[in-house]
């Protein structure tokens, strides 16, 4: 884990980044769109080929070549430093056609500029290449970076050198002002950017912050004519893109007008208020001036709250440098994190810390031309969750470090530590690998515009291959934990239905048992009742014997009936009666025997009747039952 500025001087090239490819279909065209008012209709303005630099400065540029109606136009919109040039070609030019487009708008020579955006994919992309062949959407966006050009200016191709009048500029244009200061036998050279709508008083003050030389004590030579503090600078006829001018301290001053005394006192004490630190002559590129050292602070000391310190910082922040500015993450960088890092792989960005230092010499400038760029901060806000703090105070330099410890690690702690004021501003660019928070680049103040977007785009280029890894390792964490889950449902069911299964299991057992029991308590009550309903029986045949007549005796003279009796165990009981004997002497008889008649039944063998339900008074006789009988008896 390193903390300090990649070693490869222009910083990290980058994969080729961009859409993907897009639609296939062809729009279809006919002859009849040859007419301007059709293709006014369209959105298409065609321009002639010797259109001026005003001209391209006015809108979008679009090739000049012949257009093939059988093509289809391709609209790229390039982002450089702070400015987005529009692009409209037809499939069938080259990527070097874009290149010539974006020399003659921007001065910058072809071989000097890195397209990023084309694709995606690796593949080699050259100036011949066939913009049809790329598979592009209608709509792209590019990035131009010129990492061969230190401190690039823009520069219209169709202003020839030594041309020194500014008519025509006084558009969006920027001068760039090399001025030579000489202070007795030293000299101090300047490279500042000013806009054109800048006046010489606004020079004159921003010479005054950097040499503390009070602006009526300057003495100036190359102005081409005589000019006045409020003359704006495209009208003093300055040479474009560049003018060279020299300041030197005059020791006499002459006396002042008496309508000019009081903005002279105003002045001094203006002079009196401003005091800046030296800047050294290779980090001055701006017009914007150093931040005075009467401001407000960022984050004042007193505030204990994260919360409200970072409000506190994007307002103040907003303020100096204007509304067009990274979107800081409002709260403690415990949350940021949360936010950023600690989140499902998918949902993962990269968490950019930005520290900032009033005392350095390079913070307004990075602020205001580099962290404020346009291209830079829609950058950030797509890729970057932006979290910032303010180290200018030692109390907030101490809170910062007690949670970059906790977070980061002590080894990383004492390496911002050890950060000294020049080594601010820094933006640290932190990634999470394997549940560790790591600083994978350290992005500070004195680096160019393309450098520091470069190095953004490898970092978030190696953040991204690190989420692709973390996304593939959730998913299959994800997978196994779904496995997992299933297994445990599917254990969770079986152990369930087992466990329905035994407690049906149980219910049948308990009704089996139940019902056992209650046969074996109704067998043992019928049991009960069958022994008692014998030994009722047993009683009333023992008594009902008594009543029983004698048998007659085998030489009785009377007439007798000898009857056998075939019982349900299949014995035969024979037994002699009076023929005046009455059926119910028959039948006590045989309830003396055991055999009951409300059990069973006497029937005679021919005719075969129930004679048990005659009348029990009848004699044997009169039933025919005489000389003799047999009887069966039957259970009812």
């Amino acid at each position: 884990m390193g903390f300090g500025p990649s070693d490869a001087g222009g910083g990290y090239i980058p994969d080729e980044i961009g859409p993907s490819p897009a639609e296939e279909n062809i729009d279809e065209q006919t002859a009849s769109l040859n007419t301007p008012g059709l293709m006014e209709k369209m959105g298409v303005h065609l321009r002639p080929s010797d259109h001026g630099a005003s001209d391209m400065a006015s809108g979008p540029s679009y090739s000049s070549s012949p257009l093939n109606f059988t093509s289809r136009m391709i609209c790229f919109n390039v982002e450089y430093r702070d400015k987005n040039i529009n692009v409209v070609l037809p499939d069938t030019e080259t990527v070097g056609r874009i290149k010539d487009v974006l020399e003659s708008e921007l001065g910058i020579p072809r071989d000097k500029q890195e397209l990023k955006g084309l694709v995606k994919r690796k593949r080699n992309v050259d100036d011949t290449t066939v913009l049809k062949d790329l598979h592009l959407p209608k709509e792209n966006t590019l990035y131009l970076l010129t990492p061969q050009i230190t401190n690039p200016t823009v520069n219209k191709a169709h202003v020839q050198e030594g041309e020194g009048t500014s008519q025509g500029l006084e558009g969006d244009r920027e001068y760039l002002l090399k001025i030579t200061f000489r202070n007795d036998s030293k000299y101090r050279n300047f490279s500042l950017k000013f806009n054109c709508q800048k006046t010489v008083k606004d020079v004159k003050q921003s010479l005054q912050t950097l040499t503390e030389v009070p602006v009526r004590q300057q003495a100036w030579t190359g102005w081409p004519r005589t000019v006045s503090d409020q003359e704006k600078l495209f009208a003093c006829g300055l040479n474009y893109p560049s003018h060279d001018l020299e300041m030197s301290k005059s020791e006499s001053v002459a006396e002042p007008k008496k309508q000019d005394v009081e903005e002279m006192e105003a002045e001094t004490d203006e002079d009196d208020a401003t005091c800046l630190d030296s800047f050294d002559d290779d980090d001055l590129f701006s017009q914007e001036l150093a931040l005075p050292r009467r401001v407000e602070p960022l984050i004042p000391d007193g505030i204990n709250n994260e919360k409200t310190a970072l409000e506190h910082f994007a307002k103040e922040f907003a303020n100096r440098y204007g509304p067009c500015h990274p979107h800081f993450f409002i709260g403690s960088l415990d949350d940021a994190i949360q936010e950023s890092l600690v989140v499902k792989a998918s949902k993962r960005k990269l968490l950019a810390v930005y520290l900032h230092h009033d005392n350095s010499i390079f913070s307004n400038v990075f602020c205001s031309q580099l962290l404020c760029d346009e291209a830079i901060v829609n950058y950030l806000s797509v890729h970057v969750v932006t979290w910032a703090w303010d180290l200018t105070s030692t109390e907030n330099t101490t809170k910062f470090l007690q949670v970059a410890t906790r977070h980061f690690g002590s080894v990383a702690a004492s390496q911002m530590r050890s950060y000294s004021t020049d080594q601010l501003p820094s933006l640290l660019l932190i990634s999470r690998s394997k549940a560790t928070n790591e600083v994978i680049d350290v992005i500070q103040g004195h680096v160019t515009l393309d450098e520091m977007m470069i190095r953004l785009m490898h970092a978030v280029e190696v953040f991204q291959g690190q989420r692709e890894s973390d996304i593939n390792e959730e998913k299959e964490r994800e997978n196994r934990e779904r496995i997992k889950q299933e297994q445990d449902a599917a254990y969770m069911e079986s152990l369930a239905a087992d466990r329905k299964k035994a407690e049906a299991q149980k219910v049948e057992d308990d009704k089996r048992r139940e019902e056992q029991q209650r046969l074996i308590a109704e067998q043992e009550r019928n049991f009960k009742e069958k022994e008692e309903a014998e030994r009722m029986k047993e009683a009333i045949s023992k008594s009902i014997a008594t009543t029983v007549p004698e048998e007659p005796h085998e030489m009785c003279t009377e007439r007798v009936t000898c009857l056998r009796f075939r019982v349900p165990r299949g014995e035969i009981i024979t037994r002699r009666f009076f023929v005046e004997n009455s059926l119910r002497d028959l039948l006590n008889f045989l309830t003396s025997k055991g055999f009951h008649t409300e059990d069973y039944k006497v029937i005679t063998t021919f005719p075969r009747r129930d004679i048990s339900g005659l009348d029990p008074s009848s004699t044997l006789e009169a039933l025919n039952l005489y000389p003799q009988e047999t009887l069966i008896l039957e259970e009812r």
